[in-house]
């Protein structure tokens, strides 16, 4: 908890809203939704930490990582798209996000 409560401190602040500004809403596994604002450049590690800070419950209940699931565009955002901004990934100026545990390798 003390981890995420860092990572939510590392956050930029939230912006005001704009044509600069993303509105991202997260849909946890547990059915409650998060909305926050990021600028349209952030990266989409910044998502995950937020999430990840916003619910440790969600977290906990996924000990194999979280992903971001959106469902249009099509994307899903794991480890390896962090350094995508919301821009690049086509998600400005609104996404909407379904949170799930990661797929395992093995599953893939």
């Amino acid at each position: 908890a003390a981890e995420a409560a860092e990572a939510a401190e590392a956050l930029p602040p939230e912006p005001a809203a704009g044509p600069d500004a993303t509105t991202v809403l997260a849909r946890l596994p547990d059915g409650k939704r998060l909305s926050r604002r990021f600028p349209k450049q952030a990266p989409l590690s910044h998502v995950r930490t937020w999430v990840t800070a916003a619910s440790p419950e969600a977290a906990a209940a996924c000990p194999a990582g979280l992903e971001l699931v959106s469902n249009y565009p099509r994307l899903v955002v794991g480890e390896a798209d962090a350094p995508l901004s919301l821009l690049e990934a086509g998600l400005h100026p609104q996404a909407t996000f379904f949170v799930r545990e990661a797929a395992s390798p093995e599953a893939a």
